[in-house]
């Protein structure tokens, strides 16, 4: 199996960790979460995710790995992290970092921005071999935030009463892309041996449009990649609402990622050891 759909895979979780979070104005309690993600039925990662939240900004990080039919493949482990600040409700990036090991190769991005959140420097190591990828668009990174800063800003909107919908022009250092959030309204979980979530969530859908930075050679699991949605719920009357969820189907066979472990307010849910 090729790797994009998978590395997509793990992306999609460790955003799901730290996605639609809503902020409260105050300061608030860390929110921890854990996730695992199948593949056709097949674990293929694992992934945690933190957000910390204070008068002075906000901070997101995530962190995942390769598991079981993945790991037979390649191995791959990935942690990205934004640091930021609320302007009149509005994210404002400071610094976007995503550190990866792909097979044993460190791969680095780090996304640095002035004080009004425009990009002012960028560091892709090693740098990209444009034989495989497509070129980026000219100022490819005028007028864009980068992925975790969309997620700040869906979560502010959603505290403040609104849904979770939206259009994004997102630069994460190496990709340009147009994203799309489209409130699809809500759905009840029955409880299952997957997940510590159950009852009512609401259904985000995800589109995107790739610009620049992605690869020549597609695979046929990203290329057939269809109906992303991102579940929201609170599976803790301490925590906010968390994604509960994550489902993307393709034509080889369904991508689920599932809420395993969330912390916060002294509070914990967790899967029951086998």
């Amino acid at each position: 199996m090729r790797g994009s759909i998978l590395r997509s895979a793990a992306l999609s979780a460790m955003l799901l960790g730290a996605a639609a979070t809503p902020l409260a104005a105050e300061s608030t309690d860390p929110v921890e979460m854990t996730y695992e993600v199948y593949f056709g039925g097949f674990h293929i990662v694992s992934a945690r995710a933190a957000l910390n939240r204070s008068t002075a900004g906000y901070t997101l990080t995530a962190d995942a790995n390769s598991r079981g039919m993945m790991d037979f493949f390649f191995t791959w482990h990935g942690r990205t992290r934004t640091d930021g600040r609320f302007v009149e409700g509005q994210a404002v990036p400071q610094a976007h970092k995503n550190f990866g090991v792909w097979n044993g190769e460190e791969r680095i991005v780090e996304v640095s921005y002035d004080g009004e959140g425009a990009v002012a420097g960028v560091l892709v190591d090693p740098p990209p071999d444009l034989e495989e990828v497509n070129g980026l668009p000219e100022d490819a990174e005028i007028g864009t935030v980068d992925p975790l800063s969309v997620i700040a800003q869906l979560s502010e909107a959603m505290t403040r009463g609104g849904d979770c919908s939206g259009a994004f022009n997102v630069f994460d250092g190496k990709r340009r892309y147009d994203l799309t959030v489209t409130d699809r309204g809500a759905e009840t979980f029955e409880p299952n041996d997957y997940s510590v979530f159950q009852g009512a969530a609401q259904a985000c859908g995800i589109e995107f449009t790739v610009l620049g930075g992605d690869r020549k050679e597609k695979s046929k699991y990203a290329e057939t990649a269809r109906n992303r949605v991102v579940y929201v719920g609170r599976p803790l009357q301490e925590a906010p609402a968390i994604p509960v969820r994550l489902r993307i189907e393709t034509a080889y066979g369904v991508l689920l990622a599932h809420l395993t472990g969330v912390t916060a307010g002294g509070k914990q849910l967790a899967l029951k050891p086998d």
